[in-house]
C-alpha cells in the first residue's frame, strides 16, 4: 500500500491541511520540522486515520471531538485507490470522500495487506 495523501480536516491543530505524499516512485518520505510543529500529531493522525480515532483522544487541541476528520487517499499495488474520510465515533466511523457514506471497514483492511494496529510504530501522546 502506498500512501498518497493524508488530509488533516480537523485534527490536533491541524484544519484543512493536505499532506501529498504522492511523488516519488518508492514513496519514501521524511517529514521535519521544528519542535511543536504538529511532527507527533500528524504521525498519530496516519495510525489513527488507518485504524480509528480513540475515545478518549488527547487531539481535540482545537476541534471538539465530534468535528475531528482525517482524510486520506491510498494505492495498493494493482493501482486501486481508496480516498476515505476517518471521523471520531464508536462506529461507523470510515467514510467515503463526503462523509455521509459509511464504508465497511473490511475494504481498508484489503489495501493495509494484513498490517494492524499492533504492528504500527508507537505514537506519543
Amino acid at each position: 500500500m502506498k500512501i498518497c495523501e493524508i488530509r488533516l480536516i480537523a485534527f490536533g491543530h491541524f484544519t484543512d491541511v493536505r499532506i501529498d505524499l504522492s511523488g516519488g516512485k518508492e514513496g519514501l518520505h521524511i517529514i521535519y520540522g521544528s519542535n511543536e510543529a504538529g511532527k507527533s500529531s500528524a504521525l498519530r493522525a496516519l495510525k489513527h486515520m488507518l485504524y480509528g480515532i480513540p475515545e478518549r483522544s488527547l487531539d481535540d487541541f482545537l476541534h471538539p471531538y465530534t468535528k475531528m476528520r482525517i482524510g486520506a487517499a491510498i494505492q495498493r499495488k494493482d493501482g486501486d485507490v481508496l480516498e476515505f474520510v476517518r471521523r471520531k465515533g464508536r462506529s461507523n466511523t470510515l467514510r467515503a470522500v463526503d462523509d455521509k457514506t459509511v464504508l465497511d471497514e473490511s475494504i481498508l483492511h484489503q489495501f493495509l495487506g494484513g498490517v494492524n494496529a499492533m504492528s504500527f510504530p508507537p505514537c506519543s501522546a
